[in-house]
């Protein structure tokens, strides 16, 4: 065990227990859940939740854990004009983390809140929590073919899929060309 492991298990135990304090009197309260087929998160759920500071709403957020359970996705993240620059983007984002234990993966940064991203990265890696950075549109599509293999594929895909493979399938589709021909 290396000597600094001691030091460093102390400070995010602190810096972790400030995040806590922090998120007092904060709530998610999930308005939908639902499985959406041709959804980034498929065939994990996209959840949309409201943010409550003292009962009283201060923003929405939607989300989605990826299906291999190794990471929550921020899709749509909104505080209310009135509350920004309080603590309530950051402590529910603590809140997410809390709920889950894995990291943090903002879909999209906007020019405006790549200031906002930066400091809760700083503030969550002091506390040993890791938030990566965003994916962008072109690297969805890396992200998903981890998990395509749990998509389960519908039965006519399937089917079509079989009969290609077959060795009857050249004299079918000749048959059709000729058909089209005709």
């Amino acid at each position: 065990m290396p000597l600094f492991d001691p030091l460093r298990d102390f400070f995010q135990r602190r810096k972790a227990a400030k995040l806590d304090q922090s998120a007092l009197g904060l709530q998610i309260q999930i308005e939908h859940n639902a499985v959406v087929r041709d959804n980034f998160f498929f065939p994990g759920p996209t959840i949309t939740a409201s943010i409550l500071r003292d009962g009283q709403p201060v923003g929405s957020i939607r989300y989605g854990q990826s299906p291999l359970q190794d990471r929550v996705y921020i899709s749509d993240f909104k505080i209310s004009d009135t509350q920004r620059r309080q603590g309530s983007g950051q402590a529910a984002l603590w809140r997410i983390w809390c709920l889950y234990q894995v990291p943090l993966t903002p879909m999209h940064e906007v020019a405006t809140s790549v200031d906002f991203w930066d400091k809760v990265r700083r503030r969550f890696a002091g506390a040993g929590v890791e938030l990566t950075r965003d994916i962008r549109t072109g690297d969805q599509d890396a992200e998903q073919d981890r998990w395509r293999h749990l998509i389960p594929e519908p039965e006519h895909l399937a089917k079509i899929r079989e009969i290609e493979a077959s060795p009857e399938w050249p004299a079918i589709q000749s048959a059709w060309a000729a058909r089209e021909q005709s």
